[in-house]
């Protein structure tokens, strides 16, 4: 195979390479933002989670207190088993959520910089495929145009001219070739490691969503727990034990049951709100366990930057070589010449 062919078949396979990887990169690009979106779904669960926890938290010590008030402390045995159970699997839930988190916030971030250099490069990559097609397309008629010719000195010069030129042109479209080939490869890996995230992650949304639903059942009986225990421990009310003392209902429901209607009555209102809130079933969080074993693997993000240069220096190269290339077909008359007679000069 002469150095023109081989040259040619080179050249031939960069727009190829081009096409490769313009595909890759507008893949990566059309799908980045749902990518994103997908992880933000660590975020959206840790942030739950920590609220539930705390909401379970305070119901569960609420009814600690609460239930000094005897028709509360039986109503809310029920509830009080849920909580404590339910607190008892969101709290690993909890620390698991942490984890993946951590893990996968440095990558989110990452990620929202890096519109622009996959811009650059898809736009860096199209003029590969652009001015390789054009030069491919002139080179090659010149070539055929060549062959064509009758025997004689201007076919014989131009054959070693374009075998100069090729010879001289092929390490550096083999380098280009190698740029994208290596880019191509990059670029998909990164994509394939971004979309098994994607897909490790994507049932978070509905963990979320069952976590959202058990906060929105749980947080308007906490409240009224909360309120209850403020008001047993800051409202006060004189007794005659053995002579007047004010103390708090907290402390007479506790310890001086005797004065338990008297206590009663500044809280009865609220007391009968929280007998009516009580009667509550907890949704469920399918999944939740899930967390304590979701494995990821987190992928360095590309150095864009690197693979960019290599293309656009190998390209720089080859169009600094494409202007020297003054071999025309057919000669433009019978004393037409072949430049240096058939040698190409860089």
């Amino acid at each position: 195979m002469s150095a023109t062919d081989t040259f040619i078949a080179t050249l031939t396979q960069t727009p190829q390479d081009a096409q490769a990887l313009l595909t890759s990169l507008n893949q990566l690009n059309g799908d980045l933002s749902e990518i994103i979106k997908v992880l933000g779904y660590s975020k959206t669960v840790d942030d739950d989670l920590a609220k539930l926890d705390q909401a379970l938290t305070v119901t569960i010590e609420a009814l600690e207190i609460v239930s000094v008030v005897p028709e509360v402390g039986e109503a809310a045995a029920g509830l009080k088993t849920a909580v404590t159970a339910l607190s008892e699997e969101v709290k690993p839930a909890h620390k698991a959520a942490d984890e993946i988190e951590a893990e996968v916030k440095p990558l989110r971030d990452g990620l929202q910089t890096i519109q622009k250099y996959l811009q650059d490069l898809i736009d860096a990559v199209a003029k590969v495929q652009k001015e390789s097609t054009t030069f491919l397309h002139d080179f090659t008629a010149v070539v055929s145009c060549i062959n064509s010719l009758p025997d004689g000195a201007y076919k014989t010069q131009g054959l070693a001219y374009l075998d100069s030129f090729s010879a001289a042109a092929q390490p550096v479209v083999a380098t280009l070739n190698t740029a994208l080939v290596d880019a191509n490869r990059v670029i998909a890996e990164f994509y394939g490691a971004l979309k098994a995230i994607e897909q490790a992650l994507n049932p978070l949304s509905a963990i979320a969503s069952a976590i959202e639903d058990v906060l929105s059942v749980l947080q308007p009986v906490t409240d009224l727990l909360s309120q209850l225990e403020n008001d047993l421990m800051n409202i006060k009310i004189t007794v005659p034990v053995p002579y007047p003392v004010t103390i708090s209902l907290y402390d007479i429901f506790k310890d001086a049951s005797v004065f338990i209607l008297e206590a009663l009555a500044p809280i009865q209102d609220l007391v009968n709100e929280v007998l009516s809130a009580l009667n509550i079933s907890l949704p469920s969080i399918p999944g939740l366990s899930d967390l304590l074993n979701l494995t990821i693997h987190i992928p360095d993000i590309p150095d864009f930057s690197a693979l960019l240069k290599a293309i656009d220096d190998a390209l720089n190269s080859l169009l600094s070589l494409i202007p020297k290339f003054s071999l025309t077909c057919p000669p433009s008359g019978p004393d037409a010449q072949v430049p240096n007679g058939g040698v190409f000069e860089v």
